[in-house]
């Protein structure tokens, strides 16, 4: 059965590293920023065709004569179909479900290098934890048979089974807690007029957070361990009184690498075919516009509409794997709204009537639609703080 959390890693490794506007910080000054960012329970993705279905809709799955000879290596189960008559009926299907919640603490620290270039890192820390049932549905002709055996059938214990036998965790609830991928970056201002101001925002991160583990079926990678280089354009204009509009666009390139996966044939359920595969992950596309009106001095209201899209992964084989099977659904776009009240101290600051510069907000952001991304509702409080 092929693992279908790499929406999921997106998700993750995405959120600590929004970009921003285009000011820069004063040379020698630093700013310190923590943001942590909750994403609630979510069970739901956009699937391939952009219509929402559950997170683990591929492992719904028919047990028919089939599946069950894929399910049940042995030949067992397919030999009890055949003797209860039922080779060209269905034993029914499974119903399984999962729900996520994760917490990523964005941490970041910058430095003004120059009045136009700004140097910053960012480290991320992440919870999460997802919880996983595995139902099975009996079909009529199972619930009426006469063999007790057949009736008391246990396909979750069957599937269990089977995938123990290929050397799988149990299918069951995980959580863990730990590092994100680290990015290493610096903003340059290179235009600052009355009413415009261009920047270019450069980083790279590196493969510092936990990937997913081709043995777990239901964990979620922190990072998806490989390089990536990524820049940015932002522009920003203040012609109207009280108000920022801003926008920008960002273009990621990830590094090929090889990563440990498990590569099934199609139509395999569970397969103990791995291979510390050669893969190219799907150069992405980031782009955002946001509007932000300040009032009473030292609080604004924003709105952002937010779009991305990933290139297909690339898969490749040295020992004559399915690796192709591995590229499908792994294009992705993604429409969000952000929503935010902010508060800032620096007019006071500038005027002298206050001593501590800080700024904090409080953000929602709703996916509105996309493709083979999970549909996850999340809010983040950031808090910023000059010295």
């Amino acid at each position: 059965m092929k693992k279908l959390f790499t929406f999921l890693t997106l998700f993750l490794v995405s959120l600590p590293l929004l970009a921003e506007n285009t000011a820069t910080l004063p040379a020698g000054r630093f700013r310190a920023r923590v943001k942590p960012i909750y994403a609630f329970g979510f069970s739901t993705q956009f699937g391939n065709d952009g219509i929402e279905k559950s997170l683990v809709s591929h492992y719904a799955k028919t047990i028919d004569f089939a599946t069950a000879q894929k399910l049940d290596a042995s030949g067992q189960l397919a030999d009890l179909m055949t003797a209860a008559g039922l080779k060209s009926s269905t034993l029914g299907s499974f119903a399984p479900s999962l729900e996520v919640s994760t917490l990523v603490m964005g941490s970041a620290l910058e430095y003004g290098l120059t009045p136009n270039l700004t140097l910053g890192v960012i480290v991320p820390v992440v919870s999460a934890r997802t919880n996983f049932e595995l139902a099975f549905n009996k079909s009529a002709q199972v619930l009426g048979h006469p063999s007790p055996t057949v009736r008391n059938l246990d396909m979750v214990k069957a599937a269990q089974d089977s995938a123990a036998k290929a050397g799988y965790a149990p299918l069951e609830n995980w959580n863990a807690l730990g590092l994100g991928d680290i990015e290493l970056g610096l903003k340059y201002r290179f235009w600052n007029s009355q009413n415009w101001s261009l920047a270019t925002k450069s980083g790279v991160r590196l493969p510092t957070g936990r990937v997913d583990d081709p043995n777990v079926l239901t964990d979620i990678g922190f990072g998806d361990g490989q390089t990536d280089l990524g820049s940015t354009l932002l522009v920003d204009y203040i012609g109207i009184p009280h108000t920022l509009l801003n926008t920008w666009v960002k273009y990621t390139v990830q590094l090929p690498d090889r990563q440990l996966l498990r590569v099934p044939n199609t139509g395999e359920l569970f397969t103990t075919k791995s291979e510390n595969i050669r893969r190219n992950l799907g150069d992405r596309v980031d782009a955002a516009v946001t509007a932000e009106y300040s009032f009473l001095t030292a609080f604004n209201i924003n709105a952002t509409y937010a779009f991305f899209s990933k290139q297909k992964d690339r898969f490749q084989s040295d020992l004559g794997f399915n690796a192709p099977g591995l590229e499908a659904n792994t294009a992705q776009q993604k429409h969000s709204a952000d929503v935010g009240i902010g508060f800032s101290t620096l007019p006071w600051f500038r005027q002298g009537s206050f001593k501590l510069p800080m700024d904090a907000g409080l953000n929602l952001e709703v996916p509105l639609a996309g493709k083979n991304v999970a549909k996850a509702t999340a809010v983040n409080l950031e808090y910023k703080l000059y010295f």
